[in-house]
């Protein structure tokens, strides 16, 4: 009998699911009697506490100006009991959902993406006494709060800060297990080169490319970035990533038509863009962030997105993987340096070409199968 593993995300952003969505590859991959099941607990279970909590809020925390998100944050950093009692009242209910869901699917293992879904079915497994594996993946590259102690038996960390900051919400270092940056397998089979991938775009190649992200929400400034690449390079090639957000796909399309400015919305093949591009700018998210690295592309840290994200940057900046811009004009004056001398993206990539090779997601997916079979 086929062993089963479920993995439980929130479609908060694109990161989560796209973690999700790799480990997923790596057990098909292997060959083994596996039946994997993905599940979004807010929309399968219909639970507009879940949605309203996990996915809505994060929204509008996106959108808030930085003072309000900063005061926000630091009321959950000085009153941790306040965030933990409002999260147990938004899962109260999904809690009985998630019993429902154990009794009848009855998982062998279950990996998750979102510390969220980690809380829910560790309550839930508890609830129905029931001994099933319960994995959950730190999607950032380091930092943590409070509220990332949510029950599981193991956390997979993709480096060593990552684990220090886990190890200091009191979860022990025997649970925490260290492995390479997780991408979307789209990123490392049947890689395209340079010039397929321009190709494939119908880009010159000869043109200088910078693929911008506004993550998978489509939140943050676009028009001054997009005004300050245009001044410096009039002949380059700027690949917009607005993701969910249709309105500023169609208000950027309208304001700049044949400028060499490309908008996409949400897509899956963000391996083709990134694969033609000089550079990767826009903001920090976890998924993005690794997959610059992976990838060995500079990146130009241009927005934080929400407190959670500034140790991405953080980590980026450390090690020396691209540059922190935290306004348009300093976003000049990088684009300025790399005009006048392209010897510096080459330094960031030296730093780059350090990066492990394996995916770290076929790594939880062997640690996985070691588990259940």
């Amino acid at each position: 009998m086929s062993k089963k593993v479920l993995i439980p995300y929130f479609l908060a952003g694109s990161g989560h699911f796209a973690i999700a969505q790799a480990i997923e590859y790596y057990l098909r991959e292997s060959g083994k009697d596996l039946e994997i099941r993905f599940l979004e607990p807010g929309e399968e279970f219909k639970d507009k506490r879940l949605n309203d909590f996990f996915k809505q809020a994060w929204k509008l925390i996106l959108k808030m100006r930085k003072a309000p998100r900063e005061i926000l944050f630091g009321i959950d950093k000085a009153v941790p009991s306040l965030s933990s009692f409002i999260n147990e009242q938004y899962l109260r209910t999904a809690i009985f959902k998630g019993m429902g869901f154990l009794a009848g699917y009855r998982p062998d293992l279950i990996i998750s993406t979102h510390w969220g879904c980690t809380q829910l079915f560790n309550e839930a497994r508890k609830k129905m006494e029931m001994d099933i594996p319960l994995f959950s993946v730190f999607t950032e590259l380091a930092g943590g709060h409070k509220l990332i102690n949510c029950g599981a038996d193991l956390y997979f960390v993709m480096t060593d800060e990552a684990l220090e900051n886990l190890m200091r919400f009191d979860i022990p270092k025997e649970k925490i297990k260290r492995v390479n940056f997780i991408v979307r397998p789209q990123f490392e089979c049947n890689k395209l080169s340079r010039k397929e991938a321009r190709d494939r775009l119908n880009l010159p190649d000869s043109a200088f490319v910078l693929l911008f992200s506004m993550g998978g929400e489509g939140i943050g400034p676009a028009f001054q970035y997009i005004n300050r690449f245009l001044q410096i390079f009039p002949e380059g090639k700027m690949l917009i990533l607005t993701g969910r957000n249709e309105k500023l796909t169609n208000e950027i399309k309208k304001k700049y038509q044949d400028e060499g400015i490309s908008v996409f919305p949400y897509r899956d093949d963000v391996e083709v863009l990134v694969a033609a591009s000089d550079v990767l700018a826009g903001k920090c998210g976890g998924s993005f962030s690794t997959e610059a690295i992976k990838t060995r592309s500079p990146f130009i840290i241009t927005q934080i997105g929400a407190p959670n994200e500034r140790p991405n940057m953080k980590y980026i900046i450390k090690h020396n993987y691209g540059w922190y811009t935290s306004s348009p004009r300093k976003f000049a004056r990088i684009l300025e340096q790399i005009h006048s001398d392209r010897s510096c993206l080459e330094s960031v990539k030296r730093n780059l070409d350090n990066v492990p090779e394996e995916n770290g997601a076929s790594e939880i997916a062997s640690y996985i199968i070691s588990i259940i079979l």
